[in-house]
């Protein structure tokens, strides 16, 4: 006998609990399920957390306090720790103490060096050797991954000169040439050195370099993409599959459904980073060569209006000191085979000019490749499929 007031189940009462119904076990289950997903992830398929952000000086820095792990499967898994002021790095007071020797280290991932723990780093290397050898040397790490030239130049001017060092030191690596050019990265959110109609550096009205309009950039899923970037470890994976594609990349961003564009520099024409070594470069890469003599010459003028001494450390790629990776780079791509190359090209061109100008430098590439007959190896191992597809997503640096 039915209930007085029940609704009967064919009612539209009824058809509505029964939706509401089916409607939170879905929720439950797709919870459940990202839940699970979730766990699996933090246990067998460790990713790295996302450590940068947006700045408005310079375009990206590390997260101020951040704590996490940086992680390459079945190569590296560091523990990393931010500074207070962004850096990979120990804290620093912008007070230098008395009878100090502070050094300023200015680079990309090299220097920033997620991948070993901080004690391997350079920075903490070679304060260690400098205090060995009795120089009371304080080293300050002010390195950023994707870091060219330009974004190096800027990091001493507003950030660099304010810890009152007596040096600083740029490590040059061949990529930062592409990464001072917006004709080859362009990226939305960094700052890059303009040109005049004579093919200079162009200056504002104190004799500054000009740098081109940039800003954050945001995507319409934004304010929950945040919040999984720096909490979810399976959206961290999500994203490492998506960005490794870069047609879907390309699609998400074009609708605006992720807020970081694909690099150029990957679906572009020619060999993308490669297009270093090539003996005759095409107008773009001359283009970016310039800029980037002209920005090593605007710090050079930065440091000494500052009292600071100048030098810089030419690093090599592995494929540069390894010539069993060069090969096996032009084996996979037999249109670099039949190019004109110079795998030298990049550490000699730069000697050349900072000789020329009088700028102390090293030129570690003849030192690491006498070096690489030895062991251990001086670089990380190869990364797999992701070290097969190198030519088309190059590593970013």
């Amino acid at each position: 006998m039915r209930r007085q007031g029940a609704v009967p189940d064919g009612s539209p009462g009824g058809r509505i609990r029964e939706l509401l119904s089916r409607g939170l076990l879905l929720v439950c289950a797709v919870g459940f399920a990202a839940l699970a997903f979730e766990v699996g992830v933090r246990l067998f398929l460790p990713v790295s957390d996302f450590f940068w952000q947006w700045d408005p000086v310079v375009g990206v820095k590390l997260i101020p306090g951040k704590h996490g792990r940086s992680v390459k499967r079945g190569v590296f898994d560091t523990a990393i720790q931010v500074n207070s002021h962004g850096y990979r790095d120990r804290e620093h007071a912008y007070q230098r103490p008395a009878d100090t020797t502070r050094i300023v280290l200015l680079g990309d991932s090299f220097v920033e060096a997620l991948q070993v723990p901080f004690a391997q780093s350079i920075t903490a290397l070679l304060e260690g050797q400098l205090r060995a050898s009795g120089v009371n040397a304080e080293l300050i790490n002010l390195g950023v991954s994707g870091y060219g030239t330009a974004l190096e130049y800027l990091t001493f001017r507003e950030y660099g000169m304010a810890y009152d060092p007596a040096l600083a030191v740029l490590f040059f690596v061949g990529n930062d040439v592409s990464d001072n050019s917006s004709r080859l990265k362009g990226l939305p959110y960094v700052p890059y050195p303009m040109l005049d109609g004579n093919g200079s550096l162009a200056r504002d009205g104190s004799g500054r370099p000009r740098f081109t309009a940039f800003a954050d950039q945001a995507s319409h899923l934004s304010s929950a993409t945040g919040f999984l970037r720096d909490h979810s470890k399976s959206y961290r994976l999500i994203r490492e599959a998506v960005e490794g594609s870069a047609g879907l990349h390309g699609l998400l961003y074009r609708l605006r459904l992720v807020s970081t564009p694909p690099e150029p520099m990957r679906a572009g024409p020619g060999f993308g980073m490669y297009e270093i070594y090539r003996v005759d470069e095409t107008r773009a890469w001359a283009e970016a060569w310039s800029l980037t003599e002209d920005l090593v010459l605007e710090l050079r003028e930065a440091t000494r209006a500052a009292c600071v001494r100048l030098g810089v450390v030419i690093v090599p790629a592995a494929w540069e000191v390894y010539d069993e990776q060069w090969q096996g780079m032009l084996a996979r791509a037999p249109a670099m085979r039949e190019a004109h190359l110079d795998v030298e090209k990049p550490s000699r061109r730069l000697a050349a000019f900072l000789a020329s100008h009088g700028i102390p430098h090293v030129k570690l590439l003849p030192d690491f490749r006498a070096r690489a007959r030895q062991l251990p190896p001086l670089y990380l191992p190869p990364m797999g499929t992701g070290q097969r597809r190198a030519i088309a997503s190059p590593p970013i640096c």
